[in-house]
């Protein structure tokens, strides 16, 4: 039975210039894929108490290695003064921890307090604390959590582009 010999011709079929198009995307695609696998912090709530003076910053950010992605930076600030300027080299927990700074000069204050955390590789959120001049012994001021946003939308993008991508191409 003589051998039948199958030769494949994909480049001929495609064209180099299409071949490289694609491996240059495919190449963008996997370098961009990093900063969609790093998310921002999910959550930062804020509450002050009063007995103490300290200013309460809960923050979510799941992690797999806290000294490698962790929130970087805390900046606390009421209207345009910066109360806190803080830069971190990890982060305590991988998923959820708690800062405090003493904070007494806002002990019956007014207005609004807002802490901006930053992640090392991508991405901030922010909390806001309304405190409204009443203190209360023993209660920490209402917390306001952030709004969230859904980790993965940068990397749903970027799929979505390379599928209509190699679609264009066919």
């Amino acid at each position: 039975m003589p051998e039948k010999h199958i030769q494949y011709t994909v480049i001929p079929r495609i064209g180099i210039m299409r071949m490289r198009r694609l491996v240059i995307f495919v190449i963008v695609l996997t370098s961009l894929s990093g900063y969609a696998l790093a998310h921002t912090p999910a959550d930062v709530a804020v509450s002050f108490d009063e007995n103490s003076g300290d200013l309460i910053v809960a923050i979510t950010h799941q992690v797999d290695d806290p000294a490698t992605h962790y929130v970087k930076h805390v900046t606390v600030q009421q209207g345009t003064t910066v109360l806190i300027d803080k830069s971190y080299t990890s982060q305590p927990d991988k998923s959820s921890f708690t800062y405090r700074y003493n904070l007494p000069q806002l002990k019956g204050g007014n207005g609004d307090i807002r802490v901006d955390v930053g992640c090392n590789i991508f991405g901030s959120r922010t909390g806001t604390l309304t405190l409204d001049g009443t203190p209360a012994p023993g209660v920490p001021g209402n917390a306001v959590p952030a709004p969230t946003k859904a980790p993965g939308c940068a990397f749903v993008a970027l799929l979505a582009a390379g599928l209509v991508a190699t679609r264009v191409m066919r």
